[in-house]
């Protein structure tokens, strides 16, 4: 299906990722502060391209053997032209699958399909810079407070700037930003009180809240999962 290597990625994407399915379990997606283009094949060849929404808690997508998905991680806070996008993703399968057949080929994600996806993302999704500072300095900032502070404007302004790129307010990625951090460290020996302190948690069950909040499972069931720790590792906000 996939037949080449990967391809450099516009600066609008921040990573491209695919899975095949090999049986009938879900798969738990976590958020990430990005939404994706996905393109989703079947195991019988049927196909179709979304993109997904911004997540605030853990999902289970239900997963089938055969089926094959691509997608493409957007960066944080970009503007996306969701139709003209989605309609150019389209018309480049459909292009894929003419050619397929005219040759007597079975449709594949080859070069010449990712690259032209990729080139439409670059021409309707949108990086907005003012956004991308914005949405850094609140990752890293120990309140919303001093992220405005940081960035020059007013707590106002720096509500109605997030929610208008974003969709969510100021809250919504400081939160999300700590989560994932503290999230990633569980991998390592520390105590969890000390996780919960290091990032700024009022104490461990603050912290246990906030993974259930976010997450959907509590740090020890976090640092008891494989799958789950490397999910939260993956590329994403903060």
């Amino acid at each position: 299906m996939i037949e080449h290597a990967p391809l450099a990625l516009p600066c609008a994407v921040l990573a491209r990722w695919q899975h095949t399915g090999t049986d009938d379990s879900p798969t738990t997606v976590l958020p990430d502060g990005c939404s994706d283009l996905i393109l989703h094949i079947d195991a019988k060849g049927a196909c179709g391209w979304h993109i997904s929404p911004l997540g605030s808690t853990a999902l289970q997508v239900p997963g089938h053997a055969g089926e094959l998905w691509l997608g493409y991680r957007l960066q944080p806070g970009v503007s996306i032209r969701h139709t003209a996008v989605l309609s150019a993703a389209q018309a480049l399968w459909q292009q894929a699958q003419a050619r397929a057949r005219a040759s007597a080929a079975y449709p594949c994600i080859d070069a010449t399909l990712e690259t032209a996806v990729l080139e439409a993302i670059d021409t309707h999704v949108h990086l907005d810079l003012r956004a991308q500072e914005a949405l850094h300095t609140l990752a890293h900032a120990p309140s919303v407070g001093h992220a405005a502070k940081a960035l020059g404007v007013s707590e106002r302004s720096l509500e109605r700037m997030a929610l208008q790129a974003t969709g969510q307010p100021p809250r919504f990625w400081r939160a999300l930003a700590r989560v994932r951090r503290a999230a990633q460290t569980l991998g390592t020996h520390a105590p969890l009180v000390a996780i919960a302190a290091d990032h700024g948690y009022a104490d461990q069950a603050h912290f246990s809240r906030e993974c259930l909040r976010w997450l959907g499972a509590t740090p020890m069931r976090l640092r008891q999962s494989p799958a789950l720790l490397a999910t939260v590792a993956q590329a994403g906000y903060g």
